[in-house]
């Protein structure tokens, strides 16, 4: 990794950056690839579904709930950093596409006949809100929220990124928990035993985690284990991150 100022505030986060470097390009999708496969499969072979979903941590990119939309009625998108959030609204409101390199790669793995603009205008017409939210906090999305728990879960990359030890992981699992209705489903993809990512000019400091500690945490906050995988690091992201690998785990509550 290249010298990197190394920091935790997340003003820093340049979403035009992230977006062209893990999303727009051949090499982006290689990066993405893994998690578009590992999604597909999770809610066709799963069957998962429900009337409403949040995604935890969205960031500037909606790939995380392009599969998912077809299996719910209401997807509520969210993160920590305001910059995000703008875009997530310029891309609702049509001001910005999502790079069509993601969106047709689900298209593809869905075996749908459509172009990407209208698959991610159908992921447009279920997203209800886009929300802040910190992780951190017992109430992640604010106290003033009033908004109801969620079917569905999705988090990706989000909770490493948000604490320093493994005691902040545990508290935010159960913090996202809270947002969940019993018997719902979460979703989670995260770094494993990596303490840093690159975005743009800045390395964002994280806790560095392994399998049995993910699995302690979530046991820990009442959930039942459905699925657990870990993948490889490729050669394209390696160039942005420390990490040894990558894990899913998606368990009910």
């Amino acid at each position: 990794m290249e010298d990197l100022t190394e920091t935790r505030d997340y003003a820093n986060f340049d979403p035009y950056w992230y977006v062209e470097h893990f999303n727009a390009t051949d090499e982006a999708l290689i990066i993405m690839q893994t998690d578009l496969d590992n999604l597909h499969k999770i809610f066709t072979e799963y069957n998962i579904g429900g009337k409403r979903l949040l995604d935890v941590g969205t960031g500037p990119t909606i790939h995380s709930v392009i599969s998912a939309s077809r299996h719910v009625d209401e997807i509520f998108l969210s993160d920590y950093a305001p910059q995000n959030l703008e875009y997530l609204r310029k891309w609702l409101k049509k001001d910005i596409s999502e790079p069509t390199k993601i969106i047709d790669y689900v298209i593809s793995l869905e075996g749908c006949k459509m172009t990407a603009e209208e698959r991610g205008n159908q992921v447009r017409e279920k997203v209800r809100g886009i929300l802040p939210i910190d992780v951190t906090s017992e109430t992640p999305l604010g106290s003033a929220y009033d908004g109801g728990k969620f079917d569905v879960i999705i988090s990706s990359y989000c909770i490493e990124a948000a604490v320093l030890d493994v005691t902040g992981y545990r508290r935010c699992i159960e913090h996202v928990s809270s947002l969940l209705n019993k018997g719902g489903v979460l979703i989670n993809i995260g770094d494993l035993e990596g303490e840093y990512s690159q975005v743009g000019a800045y390395k964002f400091q994280g806790v560095s985690i392994n399998k049995q500690e993910v699995q302690s945490a979530m046991a820990q906050a009442g959930y039942t284990i459905k699925l657990y995988s870990e993948f490889p690091v490729t050669v394209e992201e390696a160039r942005y991150t420390d990490t040894n690998g990558y894990y899913i785990v998606v368990a009910t509550k």
